[in-house]
């Protein structure tokens, strides 16, 4: 998100913290925690389900770009994917196979499981546009951005300004410090985004030191309702708020919402909301299993029984009550799965 030395003004900005502290009390770097990790309920975002019939175009993003590893296609036995079709509300007579992508040396970025359906599924977006509701990309931290472009390009990836990307932020108190940031069309009408602050700041997420890469770290949604979403992940599996901006200086304006594990330094959520009159028309299709696109997103929980009495309080879907699988990201987990308000898939486990 932004333009060419565009500056983000705290005057211009509503921030906001999950807690009720006073502004001279929060961190000076919104990024940073603002309440302890200490009996958190969940932990950062850990995973995500992406659905994709183009293989090859996912690999060339991802691995061939940015440097996961993919592993695949992954057996299959039919107790496992009878209970895995039951998580996702995946159809019966939909084959599918599974691949993995993950960054091998650092096990706190997020790791993708890509499902490949045997037929076409529809997609959840028809275009790259950043006004167009559902769900967005996945964000990479990262130290040279510029270097990693130029592979980008040299790939074949289409990148959606002209230029990367260099403008300001700035820390509660006002002080600037530099973004540079890059963004690439990839199948589905999803995006990749590299990113790096600059400032002497840390990155959103840890950054392998061999190649200065390192994520996905967060992972963003274009919604209709951000006030319902924060509630769900606030209420559910106990997120706090980082910021709440009303970018107003940007033509169309919109609404950026950050959303962290308590205590945890990356995996987080970004939400963004339009108003109505600059949402271009959406497809209508869920952004869930099987349809096309970031499908769902997975949490560690420390407690599956609380989050689930949590969401049958609030009215919150479940899609799945909870099954023991061998997860291909995450070993062996008890796992069940809800539906967020915007309709995507959240699975939620533990570790057995």
């Amino acid at each position: 998100m932004g333009r060419k030395r565009l500056i983000w003004s705290w005057a211009a900005l509503v921030l906001l913290g999950a807690s009720r502290l006073a502004a001279a009390e929060l961190p000076n770097d919104p990024m940073e925690p603002i309440a302890s990790a200490r009996g958190a309920l969940t932990g950062p975002l850990s995973g995500a389900i992406v659905v994709s019939r183009d293989l090859d175009g996912i690999k060339r993003a991802y691995v061939d770009g940015v440097g996961l590893r993919m592993r695949g296609p992954l057996p299959q036995p039919d107790a496992q994917s009878r209970l895995q079709r039951k998580l996702w509300g995946w159809p019966d007579d939909l084959p599918y196979a599974l691949y993995t992508l993950e960054r091998v040396n650092l096990p706190d970025a997020i790791k993708v499981l890509v499902i490949v359906p045997g037929r076409d599924t529809p997609v959840m977006r028809k275009t790259w546009d950043r006004e167009e509701t559902g769900p967005y990309a996945l964000g990479f931290p990262l130290l040279d951005v510029d270097a990693v472009d130029r592979r980008m390009i040299a790939l074949g990836l289409r990148r959606t300004l002209p230029a990367v990307n260099h403008y300001e932020l700035q820390l509660r108190d006002g002080t600037p410090y530099p973004i540079t940031e890059a963004s690439y069309e990839i199948p589905d009408a999803t995006r990749l985004v590299l990113l790096s602050r600059g400032g002497g700041l840390p990155q959103n997420g840890s950054v392998d030191a061999t190649s200065g890469i390192g994520g996905p770290a967060y992972s963003s949604l274009i919604v209709e309702d951000a006030a319902a979403m924060e509630d769900f992940f606030c209420t559910v599996l106990d997120f706090e708020r980082r910021t709440s901006r009303d970018w107003t200086i940007f033509a169309p304006r919109f609404r950026y919402v950050t959303l962290h594990a308590r205590g945890a330094r990356t995996g987080n959520l970004g939400l963004v909301e339009y108003a109505p009159a600059d949402r271009k028309p959406g497809t209508g299709i869920a952004p869930r299993p099987p349809n096309r696109g970031i499908a769902a997103w997975s949490f560690p929980v420390r407690s599956l029984t609380t989050v689930l009495a949590r969401a049958r309080e609030r009215g919150v879907t479940i899609q799945s009550t909870p099954v023991v699988i061998d997860d291909p990201r995450f070993g062996r987990v008890r796992i069940a799965s809800l539906l967020a308000p915007n309709g995507l898939l959240v699975e939620v486990y533990e570790q057995r």
